[in-house]
């Protein structure tokens, strides 16, 4: 699963291209320059990352298995884009 290509221009997401290689504990300590926040549902983790121009949050297993990008949104473009999956 590759980000949208515009998270180069509000966060390091852009350095990794394949999101699905990484654990959400890998990008927790991966991308530092944005706000964390973790919450578990069920079998799944979800972790949002947020800072002035972006959000998003990505679904993990308990595992910490990469599942899918939950939500994106691209705040200065007023853009919300939700990923609706079934797991």
């Amino acid at each position: 699963m590759v980000l949208n290509k515009f998270t180069g221009d509000f966060s390091g997401f852009a350095k990794l291209n394949d999101l699905s290689k990484y654990s959400g504990n890998d990008l927790i300590e991966i991308i530092k320059d944005m706000e964390v926040k973790v919450w578990y549902e069920d079998i799944y983790k979800y972790v949002l990352w947020e800072n002035k121009q972006m959000a998003i949050t990505i679904c993990y297993h308990l595992s910490d298995e990469f599942m899918h990008i939950e939500r994106e949104v691209w705040k200065d473009m007023d853009i919300d884009i939700s990923h609706m999956h079934e797991d």
